[in-house]
């Protein structure tokens, strides 16, 4: 991670799903040791399955490389647990189905969805998120708009 406070707040979250029995940790879920990693902020790649939705690692943002792994009955179910946040970054949504990324397209309430890849953001494409995610966007022609303000002067000689 890029800096301690945001390896400390990892390391609550997968500690507080850990100790709330919150899913199976799979691989990973803690920090590295060994002298390659005395210097800097290292957490192991981390899977975790059976995270029920109340999960911290369901209702905070996690940045850290950390993916919870919740199993749902179908679509509606999937569209409406990622959509009961008060975050909307990004989502990304996996199918061979035109029917299924046009509805999740259209229904996910993110910045910016992925589909069939993640986290791939061209640097002429828009990114930023919806709700509690973040401000404004970034990349594209209109992220200079963010940085800017009009100032409108009327002048009679």
């Amino acid at each position: 991670l890029n800096n301690r406070p945001g390896l400390d707040r990892l390391v609550r979250q997968v500690d507080a799903a850990r100790e709330r029995d919150e899913g199976e940790i799979i691989t990973g879920g803690r920090v590295p040791e060994g002298k390659n990693y005395e210097r800097g902020f290292f957490f192991l790649p981390t899977l975790i399955t059976g995270v029920p939705q109340e999960s911290v690692l369901i209702s905070e943002e996690v940045f850290g490389p950390v993916l919870p792994i919740a199993t749902v009955a179908d679509l509606d179910e999937a569209l409406d647990r990622a959509n009961d946040s008060r975050y909307g970054l990004g989502a990304s949504v996996w199918t061979r189905s035109a029917d299924v990324i046009v509805r999740a397209t259209r229904e996910l309430e993110a910045g910016i969805v992925w589909v069939n890849q993640h986290l791939r953001t061209p640097p002429e494409v828009p990114f930023g998120g919806t709700k509690e995610s973040g401000i404004g966007r970034e990349n594209g022609r209109r992220a200079l708009d963010e940085y800017t303000e009009e100032k409108t002067v009327l002048i009679r000689l």
